[in-house]
């Protein structure tokens, strides 16, 4: 399966860099202070992530020890941002909130009161590394750079071509545009995206279908019978020769077979991809990109977190994997 993580701008708090989540600290308290609410924040998120996506935490990290180390490790690393606003309270105060978020808030990055940035010093039109050095209380960062710019998160109608969209809401993939999610009933079609955990059904050339909830373990997944598509943020497929119904995929790591085998799906694991040849619905997963190695979202390999695939161009595919280090977005 072909993927890239998500990585989502969500806060000075928390820097969700494409389904990675990095926590910026203040360099004004102890060392000890700092460590315990990284450590703290990072837990809780993962925890969260865990619950809610399963599936995409072992994608990424492969186990939820490794998802707390590598977001708790870079939230460390964030000291260095000069001039944010966050501190160890604020992380702290986030990490108190974030069992109480919801899993829709938590996929739109809806983020509690407690975990929303507050707001630092540059300007607007400034580099910046971590939302809380602007005074927007949002760092922009382009799927093209490694820093980012202080400015407003995109709002519904703007453009999602080499961004992501503001808190709450999802890219439009035919307009390429931010849009509000089209919640449960809702009417929908190819240029529609449906609210978390929901899947457009029935829409024709002619005609709008509606968002419905995904289907869950056991289900019925036969569109033509009433059926809905797997939830694979609970790592689901349809297996047909089960009769249609949603069952589990299998897991590899880099190195092992993946994708479609003898009628099952196997997916790769810790930030490793399933790079096939030609048309063929197997592969192998190959381990993911270091820092600094070259990238490519839709063809692998994809980069292990904290890093991110930085583009080289806008609305391409490859680039190379680099990690937001706060002292170069100077």
């Amino acid at each position: 399966m072909s993927r890239e993580p998500k990585r989502l701008l969500a806060s000075a708090t928390v820097l969700c860099v494409s389904g990675l989540l990095v926590f910026a600290c203040s360099t004004s308290t102890s060392t000890s202070t700092t460590s315990q609410a990284c450590a703290d924040v990072a837990q809780a998120r993962c925890q969260k992530l865990q619950q809610c996506n399963p599936q995409g935490l072992l994608n990424t990290y492969g186990d939820l020890a490794s998802c707390a180390s590598t977001q708790a490790s870079t939230c460390v690393s964030n000291l260095s941002a000069p001039g944010t606003a966050n501190t160890p309270e604020h992380t702290e105060g986030c990490a108190q909130a974030t069992p109480s978020q919801s899993c829709d808030d938590y996929a739109l990055g809806t983020l509690p009161t407690a975990c929303q940035p507050p707001a630092g010093p540059r300007d607007a039109g400034s580099v910046c590394a971590v939302s809380g050095q602007c005074a927007t209380a949002n760092c922009l960062i382009q799927k093209t750079s490694v820093c980012g710019t202080c400015a407003p998160a995109p709002g519904a109608g703007d453009s999602c071509f080499n961004q992501s969209c503001g808190l709450g809401l999802v890219c439009d993939k035919i307009t390429v545009t931010c849009a509000a999610p089209v919640s449960a009933s809702g009417a929908c079609d190819d240029s529609s995206a449906c609210a978390p955990g929901l899947t457009c059904l029935g829409n024709t050339a002619s005609a709008l279908g509606a968002c419905v909830p995904l289907a869950t373990l056991g289900a019925n997944c036969d569109l033509t019978d009433g059926g809905s598509r797997c939830d694979g943020r609970f790592g689901l497929y349809c297996n047909v020769q089960a009769g249609r119904v949603c069952a589990p995929v299998a897991t590899a790591t880099a190195s092992q077979p993946c994708g479609t085998i003898d009628g099952g799906v196997i997916e790769c694991v810790a930030s490793a991809f399933c790079q096939k040849s030609g048309n063929s619905k197997s592969g192998t997963c190959v381990p993911p990109a270091a820092e600094g190695s070259g990238c490519d979202t839709v063809n692998g390999p994809i980069c292990a977190a904290p890093a991110r695939c930085v583009l080289s161009v806008e609305g391409g595919t490859t680039g190379t994997c680099q990690a937001i280090v706060p002292e170069n977005c100077n």
